[in-house]
């Protein structure tokens, strides 16, 4: 056992540095991706329109307003524009420690490139989803801090069914735990699979 977790160790350390090499050239065109897709699903949801957005250090402003016209009773404009800054690496900076962890386990087991591949991907998949939700919900949730500021955007939001306290309590224990621990949990994912396909695995 102590020579499995060498083995794994070694591997671990090997991946890690030019993971964190290339993560720092690559995140923040992953992260973009992630929060400007999960941002403008969650404006449209709420009848919002991105006029601008603009990348600041590790954090993406936003400059929103309302896509529908908003009148108040007597028909005059009540349109609104404003800001939202959404922080791009709430939920990815454990990417380069998962990502090492993952290769290290796959890679240190005799089974077929195929089958490693396999849990490659699908171990990566699941980190995308995890990315790509916990974004989801943290724009769902900055876009619901704005609802209160005056009752005709409270009322324009209100149209729909606003993020509520347990959405984002989902969204507090994602970004405060899970991508905490996903290095962790995506280690088990691969272990398990390991496991599963190989009665014994040799080392």
């Amino acid at each position: 056992m102590q020579s499995r977790l060498l083995k794994v160790g070694i591997f671990f350390l090997l991946f890690l540095f030019p993971a964190i090499f290339g993560w720092i050239h690559i995140k923040t065109y992953y992260n973009y991706f992630i929060t400007n897709s999960m941002f403008a699903l969650s404006a449209k949801y709420y009848d919002l329109a991105i006029i601008d957005s603009k990348v600041e250090k590790n954090e993406i402003v936003f400059t929103i307003k309302n896509a529908l016209p908003l009148r108040d009773i007597q028909g005059n404009a009540r349109d609104f524009t404003m800001d939202m800054t959404l922080d791009m690496e709430a939920v990815t900076f454990n990417i380069p420690m998962t990502i090492s962890i993952l290769l290290a386990i796959i890679l240190s087991v005799k089974i077929s490139p195929k089958e490693r591949w396999e849990i490659f991907y699908t171990g990566f998949l699941l980190l995308f989803m995890l990315h790509m939700l916990s974004m989801l919900l943290l724009s769902l949730c900055t876009i619901k801090e704005i609802a209160n500021i005056n009752p005709y955007i409270h009322y324009y939001l209100h149209k729909h069914m606003v993020a509520n306290a347990v959405v984002c309590a989902i969204k507090d224990f994602l970004i405060n735990y899970a991508a905490r621990f996903e290095p962790f949990l995506i280690a088990f994912f691969a272990w398990y699979e390991v496991q599963r396909k190989v009665k014994k695995v040799a080392f």
